[in-house]
């Protein structure tokens, strides 16, 4: 009794939706109606589906972000309103059961909207209004099933529900309209942002700031006039474990990891040495560095650069070590070839050949191949 008593004097949903409903059915449609009460409960959306009965008008109801809700009228209303649209006023009988077609829900719509928009006016400055305004004539909806599959609402799983007994005429028919509105979230508590922790706003930007990693084949002490004097074609002398032994560097010219170049899904890739790991770099599984002869094998996909193998076969050279600091003599390509392709294919699935092209980069420290 006394929630009854003080929403008759303060606005509530349940009273807005009734006035809402009185005053368009009368000013509107000259339809004589009384909400008697209105009843209102919380529920999920299978809950919903199965409290809503059969052979009832089913009106999607678009709303604010892309909710939905769904007003359904039952025979006795929807024949009131035909009635009193087509001639004038509510024939003293039963309304006889049919199946609801389109035509009906047109004659209902001017019923629909009317509600929609007075109840927005009415709960204009109602705490409750994030989830009750905003709602307009959408579509006729065939079956409950098919409302199931209608009704969206992002983040809400819960329907706030009315259900109003109405007195068509007053006293020639009685009958039941429901509404059901989907519980949004509050934009207002949504919109206060927690407290930031500094110490992980440091952490988050600093685990995103770019890290770049080179992987070095070898370093090449050439004088000036020889790298000025150095045109396509030319064959560079690199050392025998090259390929074995890829350096994995970080800025400064620090090592890493060692790795072994081959090939991966077509693209030039690094398998990590197991025993190659440097200053700083430890096993993904063995965190305090003891077992590094178990430590996994991890692949760095490399772009592949380069002309096309079979337009331009891959040249390489050794140089046979040195004698007494002198320099060594270049070896022909031709006669290595089958040494490098094979410490390339062993480490990989796929045949092919070790380089397409040698880059050089010059920076802060010597040449690197």
């Amino acid at each position: 009794m006394a929630r009854d008593e003080h929403q008759s004097r303060a606005m509530s949903p349940q009273r807005a939706l009734r006035l809402a409903l009185e005053k368009t059915a009368d000013e509107d449609l000259s339809l004589a109606l009384t909400a008697a009460s209105c009843e209102r409960s919380k529920t999920d959306h299978a809950g919903l589906i199965a409290m809503i009965p059969d052979a009832m008008l089913l009106i999607l109801i678009d709303g604010p972000e892309g909710a939905t809700g769904v007003m359904a009228m039952d025979g006795a209303v929807l024949a009131s309103l035909i009635e009193v649209q087509t001639m004038g006023q509510v024939l003293p009988r039963q309304a006889p059961a049919r199946p609801v077609t389109r035509t009906d829900a047109a004659l209902a719509a001017p019923l629909v909207d009317g509600v929609l928009t007075r109840v927005t006016g009415h709960l204009a400055e109602h705490p409750d209004r994030y989830w009750t305004c905003g709602y307009r004539f959408g579509a006729m909806i065939e079956d409950r099933r098919s409302l199931g599959l209608a009704l969206t609402a992002p983040d809400c799983p819960y329907y706030n529900v009315f259900r109003l007994p109405l007195d068509i005429g007053p006293g020639i028919r009685m009958g039941e309209v429901l509404v059901a509105l989907p519980l949004l979230p509050d934009p207002a508590v949504a919109a206060v942002p927690e407290p930031a922790d500094p110490s992980h706003q440091l952490q988050d930007r600093v685990l995103a700031a770019p890290a770049r990693l080179d992987a070095v084949l070898c370093r090449l002490h050439l004088p000036l006039s020889a790298i000025r004097a150095l045109a396509a074609g030319d064959v560079l002398a690199l050392p025998p474990d090259a390929m074995r032994e890829v350096s994995i560097e970080v800025a400064g010219a620090r090592r890493l990891a060692t790795a072994r170049l081959g090939k991966l899904d077509g693209l030039r890739a690094l398998r990590l040495n197991p025993s190659g790991l440097g200053q700083g770099a430890v096993a993904l599984d063995d965190p305090d560095g003891l077992a590094q002869d178990t430590a996994p094998s991890l692949s760095m996909a490399l772009a592949a650069a380069g002309q096309d193998a079979a337009s331009r076969p891959p040249r390489v050279a050794l140089r046979e070590p040195t004698v007494d600091g002198a320099a060594g003599t270049a070896v022909a390509a031709t006669g290595t070839m089958a040494a490098f392709q094979e410490d390339l294919t062993a480490s990989t699935k796929e045949e092919g050949d070790p380089f397409e092209q040698v880059a050089l980069s010059f920076g802060e420290g010597p040449a690197a191949a």
